[in-house]
């Protein structure tokens, strides 16, 4: 028994180092190839980010400043991103508003309606609930010695099927 017992406490063990272990061959000793082509597409990355915010940026924001020279100047280029600046800004507000206008009517619909009536028939979940008590009581001996006690071991036969449950429910509702 004891045996037994250490078979299933060491699979458990394994079984949770199984599914906290993680494995990274970038930080594995060796894998070079790995390593450098990672970092090199990580930089190449991070400029596809940077330059283009770069040009944008000293090209219309600063484009005045004294110490920064814009990497191109064309009107048209500036008034294309102030418009489209723009059209994103009343975009975002549009959203805003639209967010703050539809959690303001869910709340108001959830104070009135599920605060005052009830999602689902009280009487009937009463009934249900006795029934399973009194189905509980009759397979498995009364409430107060299943609680009570620190462990209770259900024999396979006396376990309980969707088929015997849904039952027991037609047979509350015949009634």
């Amino acid at each position: 028994m004891e045996n037994k017992k250490d078979t299933t406490n060491n699979e458990l063990e394994d079984k949770k180092k199984q599914e906290t272990v993680y494995e990274d061959k970038f930080f594995e000793k060796g894998h070079l190839w790995l390593k450098l082509r990672t970092i090199i597409l990580t930089i190449l990355a991070w400029l596809g980010v940077i330059i283009p915010i770069y040009w944008t940026l000293t090209s219309t924001l600063l484009r005045n400043h004294v110490k920064v020279k814009a990497v191109w100047s064309y009107q048209e280029g500036i008034d294309t991103y102030f418009f489209l600046l723009k059209a994103f800004v009343f975009f975002f507000i549009g959203a805003t508003v639209f967010t703050v206008i539809m959690t303001l009517r869910s709340n108001r619909e959830i104070k009135e309606n599920y605060s005052k009536n009830f999602t689902y028939d009280f009487d009937d979940m009463l009934k249900k609930r006795h029934e399973l008590d009194d189905f509980y009581t009759a397979r498995f001996g009364p409430s107060d010695k299943r609680i009570n006690i620190k462990t209770y071991s259900v024999p396979e036969e006396k376990n309980i099927s969707k088929a015997e449950l849904q039952a027991v429910f037609k047979k509350e509702n015949s009634k």
